[in-house]
């Protein structure tokens, strides 16, 4: 089926399906009763004949520079049309006061003796190159120091929370 005789198809068949009866298509588009008549008893045919259009397939052919990338000229002015994004993916909401980012290195399920190397190698990383080893040592037993002593704290607080319970 040729893009004529399918444009006619598809022409007979909207209009049936508004309602117009094959006797006035037959009559508006200036063909017999019976052409009508076959084209809508065969649509199933001529649907399935035709070849499915894919939309985007169909705009991407029609893209200029489909084969080959379009001169340095046309790139260099696309971009520099081109503004750049300013995203912030994730907020929800735009806070009345600013927030102070948390510590989370102590939660658990964290890996403990990695993050505190890495922080350690941050605080190393400051230091004489003779010194970074020391630096670092150190670093690591005062992030064990100070866990134990905030461990200590949060179970004097349960301690206390669960005497006064018991009332």
């Amino acid at each position: 089926m040729n893009e004529e005789e399918w444009t006619e198809a598809k022409d007979i068949l909207f209009l049936h399906e508004t309602g117009i009866p094959p006797e006035k298509i037959a009559k508006v588009k200036k063909i017999s009763i019976e052409r009508v008549r076959e084209i809508l008893g065969n649509v199933e045919v001529v649907v399935k004949r035709r070849n499915k259009m894919n939309v985007v397939q169909e705009v991407g052919n029609q893209n200029k520079w489909k084969d080959e990338l379009p001169t340095e000229e046309i790139l260099n002015h696309m971009v520099a049309s081109l503004e750049a994004e300013d995203r912030h993916d994730g907020a929800r909401t735009i806070p009345s006061r600013p927030i102070n980012v948390v510590d989370r290195s102590d939660r658990l399920g964290e890996d403990r003796k990695i993050t505190d190397r890495i922080e350690a190698g941050k605080v190393a990383s400051k230091a004489p190159e003779p010194l970074k080893e020391v630096v670092e040592a150190a670093a690591i037993a005062q992030r064990e120091r100070d866990r134990a002593e905030w461990e200590d704290a949060q179970s004097e607080v349960s301690k206390l929370l669960d005497d006064d319970l018991d009332l």
